[in-house]
């Protein structure tokens, strides 16, 4: 009698968790890669309060000539997009240009030297390639003390070398997950990427999910790529979530990067 108490129990206690890990876990969206378990679990596990409302984040990638196409639909929304910068890959005219936007409060993140994969990289490697990124950025006019307090790792970099380095600059880093994120101050953030193929429809869904949530959700684009790209799409995904009441003001994330020697 009392082992099958205690198993009944043990079962109780499991359902229980695992409730919790459900209803915990940022809300998911698309197909599931590794890292989106990876991130999804992570994230279940951890206590976290409550965002005081739903918040969302435009991340461009690569920083090719596409971020014109980017700042034209931002202006045109009232949302202003953050820019993941290759630093030593911009042409002087997409380098002046996106200088002068972060002057007028638009986003950059880091993204890379050259766009090189840190996957088997070492952390004193990993670390060298960002101080680069920051010297190249600063020689172009950039302000590096005004950088958005992400690191984007190229080609979706989820090592633990990645993992701690960014952490040790007490930053955050965009990863490969495709989900929603808990809320603002996820060490790890997912990312929903906005495609040609986006099912608007689906998304809507999602959104008004991470709407009541309070959630956090970071929009991905990858504007200099015409084939993952698409203007109409873009649009009409960003109007969403604007018009459904999602926050878009990220100023108070401009801090500036302290603990890179």
């Amino acid at each position: 009698m009392t082992s099958k108490r205690t198993l009944s129990l043990a079962v109780l206690i499991a359902s229980a968790i695992a409730v919790a890990i459900w209803w915990r876990a940022p809300l998911t969206f698309g197909q599931w890669s590794k890292q989106t378990a990876f991130v999804w679990l992570t994230d279940a596990f951890l206590e976290w309060s409550a965002d005081t409302a739903a918040h969302a984040m435009w991340i461009d990638d690569d920083s090719g000539e596409g971020v014109f196409m980017v700042k034209n639909i931002g202006d045109s929304l009232g949302i202003k997009p953050c820019f993941a910068v290759v630093a030593a890959n911009m042409d002087n005219c997409i380098a002046d240009s996106l200088a002068a936007w972060q002057r007028a409060g638009y986003g950059i993140v880091l993204h890379g030297l050259r766009h090189e994969s840190w996957k088997n990289w070492d952390e004193a490697t990993i670390l060298s390639d960002i101080n680069r990124s920051r010297k190249v950025l600063a020689h172009r006019g950039f302000d590096t003390l005004q950088l958005q307090p992400i690191i984007v790792p190229p080609h979706a970099g989820n090592t633990k070398a990645i993992r701690r380095v960014i952490k040790q600059m007490n930053c955050q880093m965009v990863t490969g997950a495709t989900l929603v994120n808990p809320h603002q101050d996820a060490f790890q953030l997912g990312r929903i990427f906005i495609t040609p193929q986006t099912d608007t429809t689906a998304m809507r869904r999602l959104l008004e999910k991470a709407y009541r949530r309070k959630a956090f959700v970071v929009f991905g684009t990858h504007a200099s790529s015409p084939i993952q790209f698409s203007e109409e799409r873009t649009r009409q995904v960003l109007k969403m979530a604007k018009e459904l009441g999602f926050d878009f003001n990220n100023n108070s994330r401009n801090i500036w990067l302290n603990n890179i020697k």
